[in-house]
């Protein structure tokens, strides 16, 4: 007999959609998997994705690609699947852009933005989060995949960017935008993307739904 979701309780919902989500799995596929029969769900099951790469950069891993002091004194969290855990040592965007690894198209005052130092869990970028204004990305879509996750600050999200490309020369974004949490004038917000080797802040082009904005989150450790 098959199983229907208007058995299940909102919290379990969401929280079977966060899960999913790490593995690659869309509503769609977890819906037929739910009402499918036994030799359906099989099927279902041969096809199961793998599950999404992790990633941890330690503090003295970042330190030594920026070439900035490290201070940490905290030990390294595990990453969840899909997650990319960082150390920020509480570095201005315009440390940042003085590594020479990340360049800012913004203002020269952005360049005081930072976040509190520590370890980060980000997910760069939101699985499924483009094609969505901001408001759509976080009030909805993240709040409903991601509850403990906010907005990306820019710095953090420069910092793994930065570190991800150094040590294994790929783009996080594969040539996309991320969305961060500074807003800017005109209903704008920061925005980051790779290219030549560096890591460029700009804005997040504008609020329409486009394929190629993601939105990029962050919870302190």
């Amino acid at each position: 007999m098959g199983k229907s979701l208007r058995r299940l309780e909102q919290k379990k919902l969401q929280v079977g959609i966060g899960k999913l989500a790490d593995a690659g799995v869309d509503v769609e596929r977890w819906l037929a998997m739910c009402d499918a029969d036994d030799a359906a769900m099989q099927r279902l099951v041969e096809a199961w994705p793998v599950k999404l790469p992790s990633f941890v950069y330690d503090a003295k891993t970042v330190c030594s690609i920026l070439g900035l002091p490290n201070n940490c004194k905290e030990e390294t969290p595990k990453a969840a699947y899909g997650e990319v855990v960082v150390w920020y040592g509480g570095w201005t965007l315009g440390e940042l852009v003085a590594t020479d690894k990340v360049v800012n198209y913004l203002s020269k005052e952005r360049e005081s933005w930072k976040a509190p130092p520590g370890y980060y869990h980000t997910r760069i970028p939101v699985p499924d989060s483009n094609r969505m204004t901001h408001d759509e990305q976080v009030a909805a879509h993240l709040a409903q995949l991601y509850a403990a996750f906010k907005e990306l600050p820019t710095p953090v999200g420069a910092t793994v960017l930065a570190a991800h490309l150094d040590a294994t020369g790929e783009d996080l974004l594969n040539g996309n935008f991320c969305r961060c949490a500074e807003p800017l004038p005109g209903d704008l917000h920061a925005g980051l993307d790779v290219g030549g080797g560096r890591v460029y802040v700009c804005s997040d082009w504008d609020d329409a739904r486009r394929g190629f904005v993601f939105l990029g989150a962050a919870r302190k450790a």
